[in-house]
């Protein structure tokens, strides 16, 4: 679950560096919390305030402050004009996403309705592509987007983007002060610029493997098809059982609809759990308790780390532990079903089942999402800014980013008279071997 940081207006007094007040001209009026506690002041004076207040928040809170640029030691100088200028929540919300976007981390964000905004990568992400000399190669569509219905497919090449070629929408999307050449932050820049604007149609020049050039025009409303309810459960034809979370482990009902699920389920001689549309990742809540339900011990299954605790040369380092839940743990084999829209609480799922030898993860990379996210309310202007404030391991020491599937499948589009798509093809064929080596073991 995001860990609700103590909001900025409680720890002001003496937690804002003289050096970034004098910046911002504001010793005045930094240290009197109960001035600041008010949200929707756009004043000049709050909103200096405020943006100082976000720039200690990071400084202090950022998980991964070893990164070898660090954008935020000047934003306060740099933004400032900026500041002075943005007089509205729009305006200013733009303003700290700017800054967040040096960062090149899709686990930053400012929570606040901008109609400009970029949209969230992988919440709003149909195309997964990597950039090479000839463009963008898509290397995953989204099952029932945008891209999908407009017969965007692994394979195709992305030529252009909103009339410019791949490379200078890249560029384009990229600020100059941080170093924009590593590959990394060319193929955050791309992905971002193919979830689009919030306000903005997608216009997409696409070359099919024959040569064929399309130009396409995305929908302004994203429409992600998938079943009603928390989760979608039923048993295969060979009589496993198979859940797939629709984008749901936020929400704690989700908790007892897997409760039910698997009541159903509990004689089947093997499970697939699909975790393949969690975009959005989750809640530790929910997903400890969906975890609960499959472990009959309490194990560990992620490693937290908080590099700077209160000084730069102490760090906190702990391990989450799942306990037993339920009226019965279900002990037959499982296996796991990810790709690159399992996000966030969706890969802390995944690496923790795999940790605890609970289940084989496959599929293709996750979403690469970084650390554990805290929200910070900013006091005055009432805005929401989120960022990563724990690093997240899996128990052997690996950092979640990082982590590959044990079993790794090719992005592949589904052959259109095949069954099963890929993944789950080779999910259920590595059950069913899972379940006759338990058999051979009893």
């Amino acid at each position: 679950m995001p860990r609700i940081m103590a909001d900025s207006a409680q720890r002001c007094t003496g937690g804002i560096t003289a050096l970034l007040a004098a910046t911002l001209g504001l010793l005045a009026s930094v240290g009197q919390c109960a001035e600041v506690s008010r949200a929707g002041d756009w004043s000049e004076q709050a909103r200096l305030a405020d943006f100082l207040a976000f720039v200690q928040d990071f400084s202090d809170n950022y998980a991964y402050p070893e990164r070898a640029e660090k954008p935020w030691l000047t934003w306060a100088d740099r933004y400032r004009p900026a500041v002075l200028a943005a007089q509205d929540a729009v305006s200013y919300a733009a303003v700290i996403e700017a800054a967040l976007d040096e960062v090149h981390d899709f686990h930053a964000e400012v929570r606040a309705h901008n109609p400009h905004r970029w949209l969230p990568v992988p919440t709003f992400a149909d195309i997964w592509a990597s950039e090479d000399a000839n463009g963008a190669a898509v290397i995953a569509v989204r099952r029932g987007s945008d891209a999908e219905r407009a017969g965007i497919v692994p394979g195709d090449r992305v030529t252009t983007i909103g009339k410019l070629p791949v490379a200078a929408a890249i560029t384009a999307r990229l600020t100059a002060y941080v170093d924009n050449r590593p590959a990394a932050a060319r193929n955050w820049a791309l992905l971002s610029v193919l979830a689009g604007r919030a306000d903005e149609v997608r216009q997409l020049g696409v070359r099919d493997r024959n040569g064929r050039v399309r130009e396409l025009t995305l929908p302004l409303e994203r429409r992600f098809d998938r079943p009603p309810g928390a989760l979608a459960c039923g048993v295969l034809p060979d009589g496993v059982g198979w859940i797939r979370f629709n984008n749901s482990i936020g929400d704690i009902g989700t908790v007892a609809a897997f409760d039910r699920a698997l009541e159903q389920l509990r004689g089947a001689p093997g499970l697939i759990l699909d975790l393949r549309d969690v975009p959005s990742g989750g809640d530790s809540s929910v997903a400890l308790g969906i975890l609960g339900r499959l472990v009959k011990t309490m194990l560990p299954y992620q490693h937290h780390r908080i590099p700077n605790y209160g000084r730069s040369d102490i760090e906190r380092n702990w391990f989450e532990f799942v306990a037993p839940r339920g009226p019965f743990t279900y002990e037959a084999p499982i296996v796991v079903l990810v790709d690159h829209w399992t996000g966030s609480m969706g890969e802390g799922m995944a690496i923790g089942l795999d940790g605890m030898k609970r289940a084989l993860v496959i599929g293709t990379p996750m979403a690469h999402l970084a650390g554990a996210v805290s929200d910070f309310t900013l006091p005055r202007t009432g805005i929401d800014v989120a960022f990563a404030t724990e690093q997240l391991y899996h128990v052997n020491g690996t950092p979640r980013q990082d982590w590959l599937p044990p079993v790794l499948v090719p992005d592949l589009p589904s052959a259109p008279e095949a069954p099963l798509d890929p993944i789950m093809a080779r999910g259920v064929d590595e059950l069913q071997r899972l379940i006759a080596q338990a058999k051979n073991s009893n």
